[in-house]
């Protein structure tokens, strides 16, 4: 998939937050982003009763996550360049450097370009706009060569990522829509829309997220 570079910068106007997303002063305690789950999946913070963990939730520091027998879970960390692929049986702790495996599975590893983890760490917080009433991406100013240069390192990143992920693993363009997004570029950022929809035409998040670019002015 190829995209044009346009001259325009990003602004991005958030429509608001989900009422369970975490205050400000939390923020930095976020280190993974959970792409994909299949099966028995559950998480506990330091404090509190375990829960039923979910795509596209952010992980904290400290957070304990538990595979049943048969389940899997890929998490890519916004600390970190490093994804991982779990299965179950297992259990791990989520730091800001991966995961420390309790028992069980080890995990498959790979390792991210430097650019995507700060980028994959909105996404959670897009799906959170989105939800609330879409999102609203305005052209701004003439593109800065600073600006341009991290588009085509991010274009650059992603094909890399695509080289190497599975059909169906929709890291890559998350990756993509995220800096797309930020800057501005409405038609690349449905081009990126409509290649997660296809690559998962039944899963909901991605087709709220996707509807959200699509539906964008």
């Amino acid at each position: 998939m190829k995209f044009r570079i346009y001259s325009s910068v990003a602004a991005l106007v958030f429509a608001g937050l989900s009422a369970g997303t975490v205050l400000a002063q939390d923020a930095a305690a976020d280190v993974a982003l959970v792409n994909a789950l299949q099966g028995d999946v559950s998480y506990q913070g330091k404090e509190g009763q375990a829960r039923k963990a979910q795509a596209y939730m952010r992980l904290r520091h400290g957070d304990k996550v538990t595979l049943a027998s048969g389940a899997n879970l890929r998490i890519s960390y916004t600390t970190a360049s490093r994804q991982e692929f779990w299965t179950g049986p297992s259990s791990f702790v989520a730091t800001s450097s991966g995961g420390e495996l309790l028992k069980g599975n080890k995990p498959e590893v790979v390792k991210l370009p430097a650019a995507v983890p700060q980028k994959l760490a909105r996404i959670s917080e897009l799906m959170n706009t989105s939800r609330v009433g879409g999102l609203v991406v305005r052209s701004a100013k003439a593109q800065t060569q600073a600006s341009k240069d991290e588009v085509a390192e991010a274009v650059a990143a992603y094909e890399s990522m695509r080289a190497t992920a599975a059909a169906s693993d929709v890291t890559p363009e998350l990756f993509l829509y995220s800096v797309f997004q930020e800057h501005g570029m409405l038609d690349d950022l449905k081009k990126v829309a409509r290649d997660m929809l296809a690559r998962q035409p039944d899963n909901p998040d991605i087709q709220q997220l996707a509807n959200a670019a699509l539906n964008a002015q």
